[in-house]
């Protein structure tokens, strides 16, 4: 048997889905169907909204060569998390997938401006990259170069809890990676990042 990967969201047939809870966060129960005519039961968790889910955005100042980071709260392993600037596509208030870009710019980074740049590579789904083997929710990966200080930012919601780490290094946040301190979707973003600069004699 010879796998492919598929990153369309069809790997599998599903045959059934129900909501089983919903808060702030959904699971769904999913009955699935392989090639080989196996039917299998999951548990799948996320945010019940069209995809992509939410965006993560990796600044970079290409003066210093530095980039922006927080630490966060996280809730599910009640630990502090070095991540990037991300939060959730909502509909409701943003017009366009870059606007989310610029709202939590400001919102948690306080910055605003700069270039943004969609790292999702064109062959992929444009529902964004999944964020959990268990989970629903997508994401978009951006690069933004060269924003500024934001003198009057956005409010931030309610249960954040966040602290704003400006200059830091390239090499210093490889660090932070190979130490297990920064979420993954962050990691993932930032691996990108990193590659579109070197491709672009930016680092």
């Amino acid at each position: 048997m010879s796998l492919n990967i598929n990153t369309e969201g069809t790997a599998a047939t599903i045959l059934s889905e129900r909501v089983a809870h919903k808060r702030y966060i959904t699971v769904w129960d999913r009955t699935t169907q392989f090639d080989d005519g196996r039917i299998i039961q999951w548990d799948i968790v996320g945010h019940d909204s069209p995809y992509p889910t939410f965006v993560v955005v990796f600044t970079y100042n290409t003066k210093t060569k530095t980039t922006c980071l927080l630490k966060e709260y996280v809730q599910g392993t009640n630990e502090i998390k070095y991540t990037c600037v991300a939060g959730s596509y909502d509909r409701r208030k943003h017009r366009y997938i870059e606007e989310t870009v610029e709202h939590e710019l400001s919102e948690e980074a306080r910055l605003k401006g700069g270039t943004y740049i969609n790292l999702l590579p064109k062959t992929h789904s444009p529902d964004g990259i999944s964020e959990l083997k268990w989970g629903k929710n997508r994401f978009i990966p951006f690069l933004c170069l060269d924003p500024v200080k934001d003198d009057t930012p956005m409010a931030r919601d309610a249960e954040e809890y966040m602290e704003v780490v400006h200059d830091v290094a390239v090499d210093e946040l490889r660090n932070i990676i190979t130490r297990a301190e920064m979420m993954l979707p962050s990691v993932q973003t930032s691996w990108m990042a990193l590659e579109y600069l070197k491709e672009q004699n930016l680092l």
